[in-house]
């Protein structure tokens, strides 16, 4: 199949909520992937991120054979004997006293701002249902409709979450959390807050 080919396949079977690049990369080596042409890329955008390692890291190619080799996957009802030395291994290494994991930027983010509006209402007394969240114009961290709906993405605007307030870029370092009693945080702050290491918050 030619690119257009898988192009075509995608359009007419996939529903549309991204716009990629008009490429069909079918391998990848390191920091280099091809398309199903045989033309060679460097890949610069890395997954936006997550694949820093490289394609087919050998290491992580290795580990990943033998783990599905014993167990494919455990969802959160279950332990399993990967997860307390995984965690020990990246609190250790990065200083933190817990960690918790999660599958996207999204909900990492989500995760932030639970135990920051959790804080507001236990720690700093916040009335319930009166927290406000203080985030950037012109955000992304995610394409959950709570996140949408943060941004300055004007068919979003019907469905802003309510206690949520968005502010520019240059000003939202200089809005105190102490200017408005009922604020739980900036969402710099939640993040600053969720990951200050131990003897840091």
């Amino acid at each position: 199949m030619s690119q257009h080919d898988y192009l075509a396949e995608v359009d007419r079977y996939s529903a549309h909520n991204y716009h990629p690049l008009p490429l069909i990369l079918s391998r990848g080596e390191g920091a280099w992937v091809w398309d199903v042409d045989g033309n060679k890329y460097l890949d610069c955008l890395a997954a936006y991120s997550a694949l820093n390692q490289g394609h087919r890291h050998p290491a992580i190619v290795q580990a990943a054979k033998e783990q599905i080799d014993r167990l494919t996957l455990t969802s959160r009802a279950f332990h399993n004997d990967q997860m307390g030395p995984f965690l020990r291994e990246l609190c250790e290494l990065s200083g933190y006293e817990k960690a918790l994991p999660m599958n996207s930027g999204a909900e990492a983010v989500e995760t932030a701002i639970k135990a920051v509006r959790r804080w507001g209402y236990r720690v700093k007394g916040i009335p319930s249902d009166q927290a406000e969240i203080i985030v950037c114009e012109n955000n992304f961290h995610g394409r959950t409709t709570s996140w949408w709906s943060r941004s300055k993405v004007k068919a979003a605007s019907s469905s802003r979450r309510k206690g949520s307030w968005r502010r520019p870029r240059r000003s939202a370092r200089t809005t105190t959390s102490s200017s408005s009693p009922m604020r739980s945080s900036r969402v710099l702050d939640a993040l600053e807050r969720c990951s200050a290491p131990s003897g840091k918050t």
